[in-house]
C-alpha cells in the first residue's frame, strides 16, 4: 500500500543482486529471486548469469554500484495492465556512462504480499532494446 516504501525495498533487494553479480558471487544474486525461472521457464543458473556477465563485459569494464549508479532515477517501474505485477528495469551504470545495459525483473505483486518481501524474477540482463 505505501508505494514509495516499496519500491525502494525492491531497489534494495535489486541492488542486493547486483552486488552479488559484481563480486562474482553468482549463487548470492540469484538467493534474492523468488523464482529462478525466467517468463519462458528457463531456469537461471550461476552460469547463465556469468554468460550474460561476459557479454556485458566485453562491452563495458563494469557495474558501478556508487550513490549516482543507485539514484533512482536509474530505475524504471513500470505497472502491469492487470495490476498484478511490475516490470522493473534497473539501468547497469557503467564506467563510461553509457548506461546501455538494464537487468529487468517482473515482482509479482501477491506473492510479493504474501512473502512480506518483494518477489523478484529475473526476467533478462541485457542491452537495451
Amino acid at each position: 500500500r505505501d508505494v514509495k516504501s516499496f519500491t525502494a525495498s525492491i531497489r534494495n533487494r535489486i541492488f542486493s543482486f547486483l552486488r552479488g553479480l559484481v563480486n562474482g558471487d553468482n549463487e548470492q544474486a540469484l538467493s534474492y529471486l523468488a523464482t529462478l525461472d525466467d517468463p519462458d521457464g528457463a531456469p537461471w543458473t550461476s552460469d547463465r548469469l556469468r554468460q550474460a556477465l561476459e557479454l556485458y563485459h566485453a562491452e563495458h569494464d563494469y557495474i558501478r554500484l556508487d550513490p549516482d549508479a543507485r539514484n533512482a532515477r536509474h530505475t524504471y517501474v513500470i505497472p502491469s495492465a492487470d495490476k498484478r505485477s511490475l516490470r522493473v528495469q534497473q539501468m547497469l551504470v557503467d564506467s563510461n556512462e553509457h548506461n546501455d545495459w538494464v537487468a529487468e525483473f517482473e515482482v509479482d505483486l501477491a506473492q510479493s504480499r504474501a512473502a512480506g518481501e518483494p518477489a523478484l524474477r529475473l526476467r533478462r540482463i541485457g542491452s537495451l532494446e
